[in-house]
């Protein structure tokens, strides 16, 4: 079965705020993502928490998906993870649990088919940008809850051997430059 992402998830835009020096929430923007959609820096930007911005703090599932830019990926956050808001650049989709479990969801987003949907949607102009109608008109196919948590867990160690895989070529080129930078001694 089918639903289109508006059927089993509320979709909001990121929060639009300057950064503020003395502000205490962690301010999402793109690149802190790896290419793959992995959050891999530190905010190194806040932002002051007042009613306005509250209402806009990340809730345990809620899934990311870039709106616009040259990068599309998806992420799903985590109470763990601490409190963020999400830039303006992202869509935060409040997926219904009882439906769709929220890694499977930012697991089909970010499958090349989806997102080669999403850049012709988003095509046209010289920068790339999906509305809002758009995204929420895209189907996502539903098996079982149980199949979606299986299919979450099997991205989910893809990821972790990609990055095994990464660390495992950074280290084999930091050991090649040690074993040249001897040999030249």
């Amino acid at each position: 079965m089918c639903k289109e992402i508006q059927d089993i998830s509320e979709i909001r835009f990121g929060y639009y705020a300057q950064p503020d020096e003395s502000g205490t929430v962690p301010y999402l923007q793109v690149r802190q993502f790896t290419e793959q959609g992995i959050l891999a820096q530190k905010p190194d930007e806040f932002i002051k928490l007042d009613k306005k911005s509250e209402s806009h703090l990340l809730q345990d599932g809620d899934v990311l998906l870039v709106g616009k830019g040259n990068r599309l990926f998806a992420w799903c956050y985590r109470e763990s993870f601490g409190p963020y808001i999400a830039s303006s650049i992202f869509f935060v989709l409040r997926p219904n649990r009882e439906i769709i479990y929220p890694e499977y969801l930012t697991t089909v987003l970010n499958i090349p088919a989806s997102k080669t949907v999403f850049q012709q949607l988003g095509g046209g102009s010289n920068i790339f940008s999906i509305r809002k109608s758009e995204l929420g008109a895209f189907e996502i196919l539903l098996p079982s809850m149980d199949k979606q948590m299986e299919i979450a867990a099997y991205a989910a160690l893809f990821q972790k051997d990609l990055a095994l895989s990464s660390e495992i070529i950074s280290q084999k080129q930091y050991l090649y430059q040690g074993i040249i930078a001897k040999l030249l001694k």
